[in-house]
């Protein structure tokens, strides 16, 4: 997981998941059919929101676990 609170990983992930929700918001109509039946835009959209302007301290746990599990889960369901 990351080192530190704040470490270079984790600003990464951050990064990551912040642009994740622009492009899921970019996505043509055709390709929405093939995101996975359990992903919420509206839960991707909170998670932005709470790592993009710090609202709370957000669980490194749930930041892992989308940068290491559902994102890769959304762009292997897309790319099919």
């Amino acid at each position: 997981m990351f080192e530190a609170p704040r470490s270079l990983t984790y600003r990464a992930a951050e990064a990551v998941v912040i642009h994740f929700d622009d492009l899921l918001g970019r996505l043509p109509e055709d390709r929405l059919g093939r995101l996975p039946g359990g992903l919420s835009l509206a839960a991707v959209r909170r998670t932005r929101n709470i790592l993009s302007h710090d609202y709370r301290a957000a669980q490194k746990s749930i930041i892992w676990d989308v940068v290491e599990q559902r994102i890769p889960a959304v762009i292997a369901a897309l790319v099919e």
